[in-house]
């Protein structure tokens, strides 16, 4: 029983990491698009799944999909607190992957 609890376990791990492998890969595609280069869109994927939170992080890639309506409404709704992270984690993750241009560009 333990060793089915454990398979559980394991297997919502991985499907987490592919929901986020996902977003990254989005993220990343649409960086590029708008004309970043890959290595600073890789970053930009990479240090947002990182520093953000699953709520966040998705935020993230609603907007890479060009869901703005959407992206706009989930980011009424976070609390302030919430608001303030995620803030502090996009400053850290421009500053860390020089995606000044990427952002001001969106």
């Amino acid at each position: 029983m333990a060793r089915l609890l454990l398979i559980g376990i394991v297997a919502l791990g991985l499907a987490a990491c592919s929901q986020n492998e996902v977003g990254k890969k989005v993220i990343t595609e649409q960086c590029i698009a708008e004309g970043e280069t890959v290595e600073v869109c890789e970053c930009f994927a990479k240090a947002s799944d990182e520093k953000l939170d699953k709520e966040l992080f998705d935020i993230v890639v609603l907007g890479a999909q060009g869901e703005d309506g959407e992206t706009e409404k989930m980011m009424e709704e976070l609390s302030p607190p919430q608001k303030a992270r995620f803030s502090a984690a996009v400053r850290e993750v421009i500053s860390t992957c020089g995606a000044e241009g990427y952002l001001a560009a969106s």
